[in-house]
């Protein structure tokens, strides 16, 4: 099996059906981070075919361990330091 990677916005019909077919109910839970060197990392998630193992690179705005819920925000700022 050969591996490529592939842009979201590049998939052609076929490819974006198997993603449809592999995550009907969205992608977001199998979205990785790869680190490729200091400052420099990607978010991809997997599909497969007989053929190919691809990661299909999808862009994101903010770095998925720093979003913090409004309860964990809430929490922090409770802090009694007297």
């Amino acid at each position: 099996m050969k591996n490529r990677i592939v842009s979201f916005k590049k998939l052609d019909n076929e490819l974006m059906q198997l993603v449809n077919k592999t995550y009907p109910n969205g992608f977001e839970e199998a979205i990785q981070s790869y680190i490729l060197g200091p400052n420099k990392s990607f978010y991809a998630f997997s599909i497969s075919t007989e053929e190919y193992h691809f990661l299909v690179k999808v862009d994101m705005n903010y770095d998925l361990g720093l979003d913090m819920d409004e309860e964990e925000c809430d929490t922090e700022s409770d802090v009694d330091l007297d």
